[in-house]
């Protein structure tokens, strides 16, 4: 399943990129400055970034899908088999939502340039400032979601010095992690909603950076309340 979410998004991306290149004029705004306005003026060809960006998480995805259903079938350790078979599912999972939400800003990217808009705090400009919280905002809670499943790796999930210290301090920490991400999440969806232009996109920041601090002490005070228990 989580297979065929990649492709079709793949395919997306790929058909949405050739019906751009086909409609939109060589030259689109492609930045915004504070001011609102465009201050940088690209090629329309720019859009093969978002194709660029959605195919390699579509291999990697896959790969991944492919390691765990490897894992599965040839582990020893039956523990170290589940954990390593796991993350790859998850690491595929993740691979999708972050394809989803590419789609959707390559969406974004794609009627910017075709409206060639120049200004970012009109009406329009901020449906799409919106447009972009939001996204970013589902991505966020579907990462929540996901964190409290992951097991301790290398490479995903809230990874500090004290959160990678044993399984359980680990567990404890993508759990907390995982809420506040999760949340972090909603929140940002509903500053797209509620604000407009470039206040939901300060906003979004905003949040982020809070989430983050948030997460960071809240993985030490977990890793300084485990070894309380231990005394």
């Amino acid at each position: 399943m989580k297979n065929r979410v990649l492709i079709i998004t793949a395919a997306l991306a790929v058909i949405f990129a050739a019906i751009a290149i086909t409609v939109l004029p060589d030259n689109i705004p492609v930045h915004f400055g504070l001011d609102g306005n465009a201050d940088r003026i690209g090629s329309k060809y720019e859009v093969l970034y978002f194709v660029v960006i959605v195919i390699a998480f579509t291999v990697a995805g896959i790969l991944m899908r492919r390691k765990a259903d490897k894992a599965e079938r040839s582990g020893t350790d039956e523990k170290e088999t589940a954990h390593a078979a796991g993350n790859a599912k998850i690491t595929g999972t993740v691979c999708a939502a972050i394809n989803a939400v590419m789609v959707g800003l390559e969406v974004v990217f794609i009627c910017i340039g075709y409206t060639g808009l120049t200004q970012i705090n009109g009406t329009e400009g901020e449906l799409y400032c919106s447009a972009t919280v939001i996204l970013m905002g589902i991505l966020f809670a579907v990462l929540g979601n996901i964190m409290p499943k992951m097991k301790m790796n290398g490479l995903m999930g809230l990874r500090t010095t004290w959160s990678m210290k044993n399984d359980e301090v680990w567990a404890r920490s993508q759990r907390m992690g995982g809420t506040v991400t999760f949340f972090g999440g909603v929140a940002v969806i509903l500053s797209g909603i509620i604000l407009r232009g470039y206040p939901s996109l300060t906003a979004m920041v905003i949040i982020v950076l809070v989430m983050f601090a948030v997460m960071i002490k809240g993985s030490h005070q977990i890793y300084t309340d485990w070894e309380r228990e231990r005394k």
